[in-house]
Order: structure tokens, then sequence, then C-alpha cells
């Protein structure tokens, strides 16, 4: 699970209700409502629910992990949901709320919003075999590995979220899907992670309008050298800055620090009218778009589009293309610094 490229700042940020936002247009959702109160079992009612049933949460600290492998929604009512580990496990390694389903048979329609979860040693929200799995204004934080994360799955939804000071790897994952099908990482805010946001070994996802700040590297797509690699995803309009915390390489992650936008590897990716500021480092793959070939044995990044980003104030450089390609076309970015010279007047 921590195969993070190969496989804080803002915690005090008026988070106050942040994670009650939703807008009036969300259509509710059908079933019969359970209400659970702090102290008593959350898995207790998914038990009992059926499916498209909705788990209302209220105020206060609950205890334990959750499983879904049904159609249903779990909501609190904000910040003051909180989600904490407990005595008992009902998913594995360490993870706050997962929702599995099966290669063959995906879970689908599930809604998890308005609450928070922390302190896990694993993943704070987790999804595999899923079909339109919703993240909505959920706060990640203090977990292990990643804040959220979804593997092998499609149409997942993750927006208005806060993934704050996950330890080991990204605030938000997707990843090991042929094709996500357009799977929508969108307004959240995400810092204090080793990485903000990372798309590894997966295809058709959309990353925009995030704000990724204070962690070791901002965005990351990457080709860890799996077969069928990464690509056709777009990252358009997200705030990129001073993504300049200090990560040591563990296990087959590399250090990172000091990135903006980072491709490994990966073709025909589109990175477009981001804002990428102050990413400062030392190392070979420091700066503001960076461009690298793909993990061994990945190839390398071949046949991406950098267009009309604005890049200044990055180190070692605000656009730097060592993708091993000739292929990539860069056009109309604003930018000071780039290697080779003038890709910012491309």
């Amino acid at each position: 699970m921590r195969r993070t490229i190969s496989a804080s700042l803002g915690t005090v940020v008026a988070l106050a209700g942040l994670a009650a936002f939703a807008p009036s247009s969300q259509a509710a959702p059908t079933g019969r409502t359970h209400v659970v109160w702090p102290g008593h079992s959350i898995q207790a009612a998914v038990n009992r629910a059926r499916p498209g049933d909705t788990i209302r949460l209220k105020k206060g600290h609950y205890y334990g992990d959750v499983l879904v492998r049904k159609r249903l929604t779990i909501r609190g009512e904000g910040n003051d949901t909180v989600i904490r580990p407990g005595h008992r496990a009902h998913c594995a390694d360490g993870l706050g709320i997962c929702v599995i389903g099966q290669a063959n048979r995906p879970v689908k329609d599930v809604t998890i919003r308005n609450l928070s979860v922390q302190d896990f040693s694993g993943t704070g929200v987790y999804g595999i075999y899923t079909d339109r799995l919703q993240v909505l204004a959920v706060v990640a934080k203090n977990n292990g590995e990643y804040g959220i994360a979804e593997y092998r799955s499609t149409r997942g939804r993750f927006q208005w979220n806060w993934t704050l000071d996950n330890a080991d790897d990204a605030g938000l994952y997707v990843g090991d899907i042929a094709n996500a099908r357009g799977t929508e990482v969108a307004d959240n805010h995400s810092s204090g992670n080793t990485l903000g946001v990372l798309v590894r070994h997966a295809h058709h996802v959309m990353v925009h309008n995030n704000e990724v700040t204070g962690n070791c590297t901002g965005i990351a797509l990457v080709d860890d050298g799996q077969k069928g690699g990464q690509g056709h995803n777009k990252v358009w309009k997200n705030k990129v800055l001073k993504n300049n915390r200090h990560c040591a390489a563990h296990e087959q992650v590399p250090a990172l620090h000091g990135t903006g936008i980072l491709l490994f590897g990966g073709e025909r990716n589109e990175i477009v009218k981001n804002t990428v500021r102050d990413n400062r480092g030392k190392l070979p793959y420091s700066g503001g778009i960076v461009l690298f070939p793909g993990v061994s044995p990945g190839g390398p990044a071949r046949h991406n589009l950098i267009k009309s980003n604005i890049a200044c104030d990055n180190a070692r450089y605000d656009l730097l293309d060592k993708s091993g390609s000739r292929t990539n076309r860069f056009r109309h970015n604003t930018c000071e610094t780039s290697k080779p010279k003038k890709l910012c007047h491309g």
C-alpha cells in the first residue's frame, strides 16, 4: 500500500464548518435513514442498512473503522463528526473507512461526506473495486499513509476535501486502473503530505481547481513500470505553491522535495492553466513543472502537452524537461527559467 512512486500547513486555517459545505443542487439520497450517536457503532448501522440507505452521524467522536460493501451514504455534520481508531478492526491494514468490492462486481454509488477521519495507521478513506465512489467535504488528517485513496475503480469523485499531514504517502490518490472513466479530483486542499495529489498507473483522471501547498511534491503523475503505464490524464487550474517539505526516501519511494507538478513517465497528459510558484529544491526533479522518464522499466514521458501555465520563482527551474523524449509540447507558458532553454517562449 505504500508504493507511492513505484507502486502542517493550513491545519489552523478556518476549518470550522468547511466540511459542512455542499451545494444545494446535490440530490438527496433515497431509502431509510439510520441515525448514529457518538458512543454507538457505525459498523452496526452499516450492517443493518439496506442498499440505498443513509447512515447519519451526529456531531461527536466515533471509535473504530468502518467497512462498506453496499450502496450507502455515510454523512456527518461537518468537522465535529470525527472517526478515530478503536479496539476492533473491520478493515485491514489500519484503514479508517474502507469501501471494498470485487474485480467483477464493484461496489457502486457509495457516498462519504461531511466528516473527519483521523489518526489511522493506514489510509483515512480507502476504496478498491468501486464505481462512482464519492468522497465529499471530508477532512482526512494525520493518517499514516494516504488521506483518501482509490484503487482499481472508475468514475470516482473527490471534491471539497481537506487532506492534511498524512505521513508517508499522498493526500489524494487514484491508481491502478486502465481507464478511470473520468474520475475527478477537484476543489480540494492538500497540505503537509508527502505528495498532495498522486495519480499512479492510471488513465483518464481529471485533477482540477485544487490548492496544493506545503507538501514535499505537489501533484505527481507516475508511470511505475507496470504494464499499461500512465496517461491521458488532465491537470488544470490548480494552485501548486511552496511544496518544499523534505521527505526522505522510504521503501520504494525516492526522496522528495521542492517539486510542483511532476511527470514520471506517462503519455498524452495535459498540464494546462496551472499556477505553479515557489516550489524550490535541489533534487534532480525539483522545480516547477518537471518531466522525467518513468520508473524502470517505464519509458520516457512523451506526447504530453504543457500549456498556458504560470510557473514562476521555482528552483531548480520553472520548467524542466528531462523526459527522454522530444515529443512533448510546451506552449504559451509564463515562466522565467527552463532547461532546455526557450521552453518559456514556445
